[in-house]
Formats: C-alpha cells, structure tokens, sequence
C-alpha cells in the first residue's frame, strides 16, 4: 500500500513537471513503447478514485500495465501533449488522437505506430454533426451550434494499424486512409446480474436515452420528438438535456410529464453508479430498451453499459453497435424511432425477457474488461511482442 502511495504522488509530481508518466517492464525488457493517452489515472492513490465512469482511464492504465508485462518500458503522455519530443528507441507508438503527426519525425523508421481508434474519424463525425443541425432546422426552422465539432487530424495516415472500437460503419469512416484495421471490442465499466425480476409488463412502456455532450450529434432531438408528450415514458440520462440552446427550443418537450431527466452518472465511494440521488441501475430496470439513434460514436459505450444492464439497444449503423448485436437498427428518423418503440411496446413480456436475456448475453460475452485485453494481447502477439 505506501509503495502505490509513493508511487502515485511520484507520478503526479512527474505528470506536473515533465507531462510523462514512466511504467518499467516486468521482468526482461524488450524495449520502450510510448502512449500518447492520458496521463492522469496513473497518478490515483489507492484510495482515490474516479467518479466519471468513463472507459478511456481505465483503458489507458490496462494498456500500459499489458505492455509493461509483455517486457516493455512504457513511457505515456497526453492526448494533447503538443511539446513532448521523443528521445528514446521507442518500438511502438500508439496514439489517440492527433500525436502521430507529430511525433512521426521523431521516431526511429521501424517503431509500429498505432492509431488507436476511440470514435468515428474528425470529418465524418463533424459533417455527421452539420446535417443532423440541418435536419433540425428544416423540421423546426431552429438554428443550433455545432457542439462536438473535432479539429481535422491526418494522425491515420501516419499509422501502420488503426486498432479500436466500433463497427463496420465506423472503420468505414477510416477507408480513405486504406490502413488495415484491428476491431477492439469497447469496455464497459459496470457488469449486472440479469434483471430475472423486471415487470416486462411495464417496462415495455418505458425508454431510456443515455449520452454524452452533444444532443443533437447524439439523437437526443429525435428521440424527444418521437415520444414526448405520448404514451411511453422517456427517461434521459447525461448532460445533453441541459445545453442552454437545446433546451429553450426542446423546452416544451422537456418539460412533458411523460419526460423524466437525470444528470451524468457518477461512481460514490462504494463503486456504485448513480444519477443524482437515485441508482442508475434503478433508473435502467424501469426500462426495456435505450433509444439512442446517435450521428457519430465509437463503441456506443452508453448503449453498451444498458446492455448489460438487460436493455435492447435501438441505435443508428453510426452507433457503433456490432452489426451481430441483437440491436434493433433504425435510421435517424423521428418516424422510425417512434415505430421502434411502438414494436417493443406490443411485444410479448415473456418474448421481451428473451431479448433482454440475449442482449444481456451479448454484453457480458462480448464488451467487458477481459475480452478488450483478450483482443490487445492477441494483437501483440502478432506484432511479437
């Protein structure tokens, strides 16, 4: 215990004057290896933690820690680290963001660079972006901002692999870097046992939306205007509801008595995950399936976490839900989020407990911390590593 302690304050000294955390091989080494991820999780004592339960810190410490055990010097530094210049042999690179354009001169001829994928690539997701606000304005004659809008990056073309999450559609947004990809299943945070108790009675009238920042590039508009105000109960779940221009035009749909909204999850100290005051597992089992007819996304983590919850994703292609997902797939169309619903609305409780089971299934099979590292260390094996 005062080893991780010392460690940690030495990593967060290091993280504030130099911008690079060191993690020493296990054992023989074989070489250095950089990561150009994010520096802060490695600088939590053990008695810290994250209340964000986002994927991304988790991920990064896992990938130094498997590299570390595979013989390598691991030497990471932020996203957007822009001084950073490497002085070291490194014998691989793997990168985020927008790094590797950077770092490529600095780097000996035979490092394998690796972009690693964690989204849909910059221009699609933005002009993603533009045609929903499009979309919006000739439904409602609004204008709204841009509020995902990622600055262009050639980071692609500088890599030997794109390695990541997503699905067919979301490598496909890559095709014009015509690199090879390396499908990565995205990890989820909170496993659940399968809700074998939920009334599917009432659930089958209740949906949650569950995203990010951005509720226009996330479908949230869409799924407002195809059931608030009706029948089904929308519960949403996450900060996108409270952008201050989405939400003067979404008033009257926000404030519908059929509309139920929560702020962004965060993990308490007992690692239990909630929305407010309430436990979003709670918020989840009133809920057969999550709408979330998203624009741009990698893995679709939101949806991803309702899986394993026992929720039945209906989601866009752009979601980047696995096309083997027992999802329901619709376009980004009030109409066809609506019927989605209606169908699961007249579907059978004992049919919907079955889906449920199946999507439960999918999760816990598919999308869990083991199966990312299965997939990374699968894929170091080829590289010898």
């Amino acid at each position: 215990m005062l080893a991780d302690i010392l460690r940690a304050y030495k990593n967060k000294v290091l993280n504030k004057t130099t911008g690079v955390i060191h993690v020493p091989a296990r054992g023989h080494k074989k070489g250095d290896v950089l990561l150009s991820f994010l520096t802060e999780p490695f600088t939590k004592a053990p008695r810290e933690f994250f209340s964000d339960p986002h994927t991304n810190p988790w991920a990064c410490v896992a990938l130094a820690e498997m590299l570390s055990e595979r013989g390598c010097a691991v030497d990471i530094i932020n996203w957007d680290n822009t001084t950073f210049i490497p002085r070291k042999p490194y014998r691989m690179c793997i990168d985020i963001q927008k790094n590797l354009e950077r770092l490529g001169p600095h780097l000996p001829k035979d490092c394998i660079k690796i972009y690693f994928i964690l989204s849909s690539y910059a221009q699609f997701q933005n002009d993603a972006e533009r045609t929903r606000l499009e979309a919006l304005k000739a439904r409602r004659g609004t204008e709204l901002p841009m509020k995902r809008r990622e600055a262009p990056t050639r980071a692609p073309a500088f890599a030997d692999y794109l390695v990541g999450y997503g699905n067919k559609t979301v490598y496909g947004t890559y095709a014009q870097f015509n690199k090879p990809v390396v499908p990565i299943p995205g990890p989820t945070m909170h496993q659940f046992p399968f809700p074998e108790g939920k009334d599917f009675e009432k659930a089958r009238h209740e949906f949650l939306w569950f995203g990010g920042g951005g509720a226009v590039l996330k479908g949230l508009d869409l799924t407002l205007e195809a059931l608030a105000g009706g029948p089904y109960q929308l519960h949403i779940v996450g900060p996108a509801a409270a952008e201050p221009e989405f939400a003067k035009v979404y008033a009257k749909e926000l404030a519908a008595p059929n509309v139920h909204l929560y702020p962004r999850p965060r993990v308490d100290k007992g690692g239990r995950l909630t929305v407010g005051a309430e436990d979003f597992l709670a918020v989840m089992n009133k809920c057969a399936a999550i709408i979330f007819p998203s624009a741009s996304e990698g893995g679709g983590a939101s949806a991803l976490q309702a899986m394993h919850a026992g929720l039945i994703p209906i989601v866009t292609p752009t979601s980047g839900m696995s096309e083997s997902a027992p999802a329901t797939f619709v376009e980004p169309t009030v109409e066809a989020i609506r019927a989605a619903a209606e169908t699961i609305a007249r579907t059978e409780p004992a049919a919907l407990h079955e889906r449920a089971r199946a999507c439960w299934e999918f999760a816990r099979t598919r999308h869990t911390q083991a199966a990312f590292r299965a997939a990374w260390g699968k894929f170091f094996d080829t590289l010898g590593l």
